[in-house]
C-alpha cells in the first residue's frame, strides 16, 4: 500500500508590505542646521549696517529675505534632496520672496515675477545705484537700496550655506557674514560696533559646532556599515569617545580666547573697525569724488582728505571773495541735517531764476563763469543768489525756496556755464533794522527739533542775552562760536563727529570742530532765539590759478580753483526785505563778511588776497582769535601719538611676516595631523612629500607603483630610501587589503616618513628646498581637491535629476489612457 505524500498546507497569505514610517531621525537635522545658523549669522551682521542706513525700517525685509531663503534651502536639506537641488530652490524663493516684500504691486499673485515686474526691479536698481553713486551716510532707506541690500544678503545666505554644507567647508563659509561686516567696517564712523559683530561670531560659531558633529556622525555610521574602520581614523573606543563631542573643552576654551585677543587687536591693526575707515561722511562709493545727495554729510571725509579732488575753476568780477554754494541744508528732525525733496516744485528755465522773497535793499550784481571738470554732483555749484545761467548742457531744475540748481546723478561732470548773481548790499545798520520773520520762506527754516539739550538751549540763551536786534543775535552767536578750536581731528578722535543733538552738546562742551559743527550750532541756536536758519554747503573762496578769462561784454577775469579740501559749510539767517544772508562762525575758515566783523578789518579782502590757504588741511588745531571777545578755554584736538606711527610699521611688518610664514605653517600643522592618523596618514604624507618635490601621484598609480617612482630619492647610502618605501608600503597594503582586525605597525610607519623626508630633500637643490620651505605645494592642494570632489558631486546630482525626470516623464508617457 503506498502512501500518499502528505498534501502541503496552503500557503498563508503574505500581508502587502507597508512602506517605512515617516521617521524623524531620518531627517538631515543637522545639515539644516549649518544653513540656518549661517543665515542667523548674516541677520546678525547686517544690525551693524544701523549708520549706514538711518533707521531700522530696513531691517524687517532683510530678516524676512533671508531667512525665507535659507528656510528653503534647510527644508531641501532636511529631505536630503541631491545636493544642488536646495540650493536651486533657495534661489527661487529669493526671488520670490524680494517680489512679495518689494514688487507685489506688480506681480502674480503678489509673489510671481512677470515682465511688470521686472521693469519695476530695474526702476528700484536705477534708485539704489544713485543712492549708492550719490549718496552719503547715513543714507536714507529707499526700496530701491533696501531691495538691494536685502537680494545680496539674500544671495550671500545662499552662497555661505553651499560652502559650508555641499562643499564641505563650513570655516570658509565664514566668508559670508565677514562680507556683511565689511561695509558698516568701511563706512560708518563708528565701525561695525560690538552687537552686530558678536551676533555674526555666536551663530557662525554654532554653525562650525554643528557642522563637525556632522561630520563626526556621518564617518562613525560608515564605520558601522562598514564593519572596520575607517581608514585613517583612530581605534574604535577612541572614536566613539570624540563623535559624541562636536567640540572638546579644549576647543570652546581656545575658541573663546581667540575672539577676545581678535576683539582686543583688530580696532588696533584694522583701521575702520573701531571708527570706520572713513569717518564721518563716507560716502557708499567711496571712490572718486562727489558732493552727493546729503553733501552736508560728506564733508569731514573731504577737508581730511590729503588729496585735492574735483577740481572747479571759476573767474569772477566780484571784488569780494566768492563762495560756491551746491545745496542748502534746512531740514533738521535732532538727528540729521538733510535737503528737502523738493524735485517736483523745481523750474527749468535757468535764464529767469527769482527767489520768492522781497528785497528792499541796493542790488550787486556779478558775473562767474564756472568749469566743474571733474567735478561729480547732481547739484550745481553756483555764487548765491543766481538770477541767470547760461552755457548749461542737460536738463537742471532750480528750487523756489532755495534756488539750487538740480540734474540728473552726475550731471555736474564737465560742465562750462555763466552765472549772472545778485545779492543786496548790506551794511550793518540795515541788518540792524531788519526784522527776522518766516514770511516767504519755508516753515522749515524756523523748526526747532524736540528734546534740545539744556546746555544748547542754554547757550544759546546766555550768549544772546542783551541783544537788542535780530541782528545783534546773530552777531552774538557768530562772535562766541569763533572763540572756538577749528579741529578736523578732534570730533573723530573723541567721537563726536555728526550733526545730531548729543553731537552739537559735546561739540559745545569741547569747543573744537570743523565747519559742520560750527555751522550746525549756529543754524541750531539761531533758531532757539528766533531767527529762521539753513546751512549751505559747497566750497569757501578758492585760490588763484595766475590765469585769466575773457568774458564777452565783462572783459578780462581773474581765474581761481577750488578743490574737495576746500569743502565748506556756513549758516544762513534770514532778514526780512534782504532774504538769506551767509554768516561765518568758522574761525579761521572762509571769510568773515564785513558787515559781520565786530572790529575794524586789518585790511581790505578780495579773492587776491588768497585769504583761504587755511582751507587746506593742517596737522594740528587752529586757535582762533577774536578781537572783540574775551579768550575762552581752548580744548586742543588730540593729535596723532607719536607711538601710532611705529606701531602701524609694526603691525604691518608683523602681518607681512606672518602671511610669508603662513603656507610653512599650514603645511607644518597638516603633517602632525597626517601623522597622528596611522598608517592611512602616513601614506597621505607620502603623497605631500612627493607632490611638493615634483613627483605627484597619478590616480592609476598601485601604492607599490608609486613606491617605484619616489625610489628616484634613493642615493648611495645603503639602500635607506628602499628599505623605508618597503616598510611604508607593506604596512599600507596590510592595513588596506589584508585581513580585518590587523594592526600596521604605526611607528615603523612613522619612521619611515622621516626617513624619506630627509632623502626627498637631500635630492633637491638648494633653490628647490627654499621654494617648497616657502611655498610647499601640498599646502594649497587640499582646498582644489574638496573644490574637486564638489564639483563632481554637483555634476552626479545633477545627472541623477536628470535621470529621475526621465524616468518620471517616461511614466506618464507610458500611463494607460483611461
Amino acid at each position: 500500500m503506498v502512501t500518499a505524500p502528505p498534501r502541503p498546507a496552503p500557503a498563508r497569505p503574505v500581508p502587502p508590505r507597508r512602506g517605512p514610517r515617516w521617521n524623524p531621525r531620518g531627517l538631515a537635522w543637522k545639515p539644516a542646521a549649518v544653513g540656518m545658523f549661517l543665515a542667523v549669522s548674516i541677520v546678525g551682521a547686517s544690525v551693524s549696517y544701523d549708520g549706514v542706513l538711518r533707521g531700522w525700517a530696513w531691517l524687517y525685509p532683510i530678516v524676512v529675505v533671508v531667512f525665507a531663503t535659507a528656510a528653503a534651502i534647510a527644508v531641501g536639506r532636511l529631505a536630503r534632496l541631491p545636493v544642488v537641488v536646495p540650493s536651486a530652490v533657495g534661489l527661487v524663493v529669493w526671488a520670490f520672496s524680494l517680489t512679495f516684500m518689494f514688487l507685489r504691486d506688480t506681480a502674480l499673485l503678489g509673489v510671481i515675477p512677470t515682465a511688470h515686474t521686472l521693469e519695476a526691479a530695474r526702476e528700484a536698481l536705477d534708485e539704489a545705484w544713485n543712492t549708492v553713486a550719490y549718496e552719503a551716510v547715513p543714507a536714507g532707506p529707499n526700496v530701491g537700496v533696501v531691495a538691494l541690500l536685502a537680494g545680496a544678503l539674500g544671495l550671500t545666505a545662499i552662497v555661505g550655506e553651499a560652502i559650508a554644507v555641499p562643499c564641505r567647508l563650513p570655516a570658509i563659509a565664514g566668508v559670508a557674514p565677514l562680507s556683511v561686516l565689511a561695509v558698516p567696517a568701511l563706512l560708518k564712523p563708528s565701525g561695525p560696533g560690538a552687537w552686530g559683530f558678536a551676533a555674526a561670531a555666536a551663530a557662525y560659531l554654532a554653525a562650525l559646532a554643528v557642522a563637525r558633529a556632522d561630520g563626526a556622525s556621518d564617518r562613525t555610521s560608515r564605520e558601522r556599515r562598514a564593519g572596520s574602520p575607517e581608514p585613517g581614523l583612530a581605534p574604535a573606543p577612541f572614536r566613539a569617545r570624540r563623535a559624541g563631542s562636536a567640540v572638546s573643552p579644549t576647543g570652546v576654551v581656545a575658541i573663546v580666547a581667540a575672539i577676545v585677543a581678535g576683539s582686543l587687536v583688530l580696532p588696533v591693526l584694522i583701521p575702520g573697525f573701531e571708527r570706520g575707515a572713513f569717518p564721518e561722511g563716507s560716502r557708499l562709493k567711496y571712490f572718486g569724488q562727489n558732493v552727493g545727495l546729503n553733501p552736508f554729510i560728506s564733508l569731514g571725509s573731504d577737508l581730511r582728505s590729503a588729496q585735492g579732488v574735483g577740481i572747479i575753476r571759476y573767474a569772477t568780477d566780484s571784488t569780494k571773495p566768492v563762495y560756491l554754494q551746491t545745496v542748502t541744508v534746512d531740514s533738521f528732525d535732532g538727528t540729521t541735517w538733510g535737503p528737502d525733496n523738493r524735485d517736483d516744485t523745481r523750474q527749468g528755465n535757468l535764464t529767469a531764476i527769482t527767489p520768492g522773497t522781497a528785497q528792499t535793499a541796493p542790488l550787486v550784481t556779478t558775473t562767474t563763469v564756472i568749469s566743474t571738470g571733474s567735478f561729480t554732483s547732481p547739484y550745481l555749484p553756483t555764487p548765491y543768489a543766481p538770477a541767470s545761467i547760461t552755457g548749461v548742457r542737460g536738463h537742471f531744475g532750480w528750487d523756489p525756496l532755495n534756488l539750487s540748481l538740480k540734474g540728473e546723478p552726475g550731471a555736474s561732470l564737465d560742465q562750462d556755464y555763466v552765472v549772472r548773481s545778485v545779492m543786496p548790499d548790506v551794511t550793518p545798520d540795515v541788518l540792524d533794522k531788519a526784522r527776522s520773520s518766516a514770511r516767504g520762506i519755508g516753515r522749515e527754516n524756523g523748526i526747532v527739533p524736540s528734546a534740545i539739550p539744556s546746555l544748547v538751549r542754554t547757550t544759546a540763551e546766555t550768549v544772546t542775552k542783551g541783544a537788542a536786534s535780530q541782528y545783534a543775535k546773530a552777531i552774538a552767536l557768530q562772535t562766541y562760536l569763533r572763540t572756538f578750536t577749528y579741529s578736523e581731528q578732534a570730533p573723530v578722535n573723541e567721537g563726536y563727529d555728526g550733526t545730531g543733538m548729543d553731537v552739537l552738546e559735546k561739540f559745545l562742551e569741547k569747543k573744537s570742530g570743523y565747519c559742520i559743527h560750527f555751522s550746525a550750532a549756529m543754524a541750531v541756536m539761531a533758531r532757539l532765539v528766533g531767527i529762521p536758519s539753513r546751512i549751505a554747503v559747497g566750497f569757501a573762496p578758492g585760490h588763484p590759478t595766475g590765469g585769466s578769462v575773457a568774458v564777452s561784454g565783462v572783459g578780462v577775469l581773474p581765474e581761481f580753483e577750488v578743490d574737495a579740501r576746500d569743502a565748506h559749510a556756513w549758516p544762513e539767517l534770514y532778514f526780512e526785505g534782504l532774504g538769506w544772508i551767509p554768516f561765518e562762525p568758522t574761525p579761521s575758515r572762509g571769510v568773515l563778511p564785513a558787515y559781520a566783523q565786530t572790529d575794524s578789518p586789518s585790511g581790505g579782502s578780495t579773492n587776491l588776497d588768497n585769504l583761504n590757504d587755511g582751507l587746506r588741511p593742517s596737522v594740528g588745531p587752529t586757535p582762533a582769535s577774536s578781537p572783540s571777545a574775551a579768550p575762552a578755554p581752548q580744548v586742543a584736538a588730540p593729535g596723532e601719538a607719536p607711538w601710532e606711527p611705529a606701531a602701524a610699521l609694526a603691525a604691518g611688518v608683523l602681518a607681512l611676516a606672518a602671511l610669508l610664514v603662513l603656507p610653512a605653517a599650514v603645511r607644518a600643522a597638516q603633517r602632525r595631523r597626517r601623522l597622528a592618523q596611522g598608517v592611512d596618514g602616513a601614506w597621505e604624507e607620502l603623497e605631500a612629500i612627493g607632490l611638493d618635490h615634483g613627483i605627484p601621484p597619478s590616480p592609476s598609480d598601485t601604492p607599490r607603483a608609486y613606491a617605484g617612482r619616489l625610489a628616484a630619492w634613493e642615493a648611495d647610502d645603503g639602500g635607506t630610501v628602499h628599505e623605508a618605501l618597503a616598510t611604508l608600503t607593506r604596512e599600507y597594503e596590510r592595513h588596506e587589503y589584508g585581513r580585518p582586525g590587523y594592526r600596521a605597525d604605526e611607528d615603523a610607519a612613522r619612521a619611515a616618513i622621516s626617513t624619506l623626508s630627509r632623502a626627498s630633500r637631500a635630492a633637491s637643490s638648494p633653490a628647490a628646498r627654499a621654494r617648497i620651505a616657502a611655498l610647499p605645494p601640498s599646502a594649497f592642494a587640499r582646498p582644489r581637491n574638496a573644490l574637486g570632489r564638489a564639483s563632481q558631486r554637483a555634476r552626479r546630482a545633477l545627472r541623477e535629476l536628470a535621470a529621475r525626470g526621465g524616468r518620471l516623464w517616461r511614466g506618464l508617457r507610458n500611463r494607460p489612457h483611461r
